[in-house]
This record gives structure tokens, sequence and C-alpha cells, in this order.
């Protein structure tokens, strides 16, 4: 950032609505808190009204606070990102990456595709975890890069999304089961109790609300794993169980009219997608099969 005061002080505002309080600002920044909390100060000084207030133990911004901030944010990313390109023209010196996701994408989707780039010089760490987590960790700048099996509710103002991948949801059982059908007496696995998979899958194949799951396992491997074994149907990404259908240990119980699909999207904050190193990622990332 430059060294005049006033963008300083912008940069630490921004880090501190993004992230929801100073603590963790400081420590994206690499400020101590009562640094940042003079930045927060002195923008508060000159715009004559506060920017943020107390709510429950940590802060939230006034109405002040959320119309500076849109004000600012493209053009403090802008400047960001053109001194994120002058520092290097390699992908290798500029810290790591944070890539974010459902254990399975990063499993098939992610950790294959990053070898090239760690040959290049980038460093990478991966988090686990659902759409609606994600989301807010990469608008708190926890993360740079998500994998989202969820879009609904997004704020896409805020967020950059760019199409990946369609999954399609197949309902699978023990090879030999019987083909299912609604109303007979089946056991179900679920990833959570809720099961939107299954939820979606059974709403538009004929509905109504799946079974309750007789067993969770909050990881689909660990899912497919007991319907394998037995434990009950599951419905799942297509992805997750094509080899072990090949492999006659499972068979897919029921073929829809059309096929349930979801869309799986790869996200960032707006305004960070132009940056070389987010850029790398996105492009790894879109070569799935």
């Amino acid at each position: 950032m430059s060294s005049r005061p006033e963008l300083v002080a912008l940069r630490s505002f921004l880090s501190v609505y993004r992230t929801g309080g100073v603590a963790r600002a400081a420590e994206a920044l690499g400020l101590s808190q009562p640094a940042v909390s003079r930045h927060l100060k002195a923008i508060e000084e000159s715009v004559g009204r506060p920017l943020f207030r107390r709510a429950g133990r940590g802060i939230a911004p006034t109405e002040a606070g959320h119309s500076l901030a849109a004000e600012v944010a493209e053009h403090i990313d802008a400047l960001e990102g053109a001194l994120d390109g002058l520092r290097s023209a390699t992908l290798s010196g500029a810290g790591p990456v944070f890539v974010g996701a459902p254990v399975d994408l990063l499993e098939r989707f992610v950790v294959p595709r990053m070898p090239p780039l760690l040959a290049e010089g980038l460093t990478v760490r991966c988090r686990v975890g659902l759409s609606p987590d994600l989301v807010n960790a990469v608008l708190r700048d926890e993360i740079d890069v998500a994998l989202l099996t969820k879009i609904e509710g997004v704020p896409t103002r805020r967020m950059y999304l760019v199409p990946l991948l369609e999954e399609r949801f197949l309902l699978v059982g023990p090879a030999g089961e019987e083909p299912y059908a609604p109303g007979r007496e089946r056991r179900f696995v679920g990833y959570t109790e809720d099961m939107p998979m299954a939820r979606r899958y059974f709403r538009e194949c004929w509905a109504v609300r799946p079974p309750t799951p007789a067993l969770i396992v909050n990881d689909f491997r660990a899912v497919v794993a007991a319907v394998i074994a037995g434990a009950g149907l599951t419905v799942v990404p297509h992805y997750l169980v094509e080899e072990h259908i090949a492999a006659g240990r499972l068979a897919v119980l029921h073929e829809p009219p059309q096929p349930v699909v979801n869309s799986v999207h790869i996200g960032t904050r707006r305004g960070r997608e132009h940056l070389p190193r987010i850029r790398a990622v996105f492009g790894a990332l879109s070569t799935v099969d």
C-alpha cells in the first residue's frame, strides 16, 4: 500500500469490515491491534461518524461502515492487486494460497491438480468445510478460494463465481440390492441429518421427503464405505461411486427420467480474481475431467 496515512487506515478499515474484528484484521495485516484501532479512529474522525458498533462480543458495521466499504473496496483491492503483480512475475514468494472445499471435492479435484503449481513455487494450504462456512471464510479473508456445492444465498456482489462442474446424484446400494421405489422400508445412510442431496433427489423424482437416515457419517467417503458394507442406501455424487459401480461393489438402484444434477462453483472474494496466485488456482482447478 501507499505510505499515505489515509490509504493505510482505509486498508485497516476494510480488513476489519471483512474479518469482523480488530484482532482478526490485525493478524491478517501483520499489524498490532492498537495500530488497527488507531487507523479506525482516524477514519471515523475523517468521515465524522462511527463505522462500527458493538454487537455481542464483537462489532458490526454501521450503515456508514457499509457505505464506506462499498465505496473503497474495489479501489483498495485494485491497488493490492497491482502491487501483488509488481512484487513477483512468478508464483513464488507471494505467500500461501488458502483453498477450502468439502473433503470429497478436495480429494478428487483439488489435491491432484496442485503439483504443477507447487513446481512453480506456489504454496497451498487446504481447509475442509461446507459451502456456507466456506463462503463466510472467503468474505472474512480467512481463505482465498473455495469450491462451493451450493450458491443459493451467496452474495454475488461480493463473491466472484465460476461454474466448475456438474455433479450428478445417484441413488446407490450394495451390489445385488433390489431397485428402489418409495413406500418400501429401506435403511438409508446420510452425510447429515437432513441429507440435502437425498432430499433434492426425492423431491425431483417423487415429490416426497427421503427416509430418516439410520446412520449418519460426516464424510462421504465413509458413507460410501458404509453402503458397500450393507448399512443401507444413499444418494451421492457420481464421481464418488463410479469406480465402485464398475467394480461391482455398488449398484445404481434408480434411473430418473431426467438426471438430478448440481452445479459446483469455484469462488473468491470479488476484486481478487485478477491476482496472479488466484488466477493460477482457478486455472488449475478448471481442468476438471
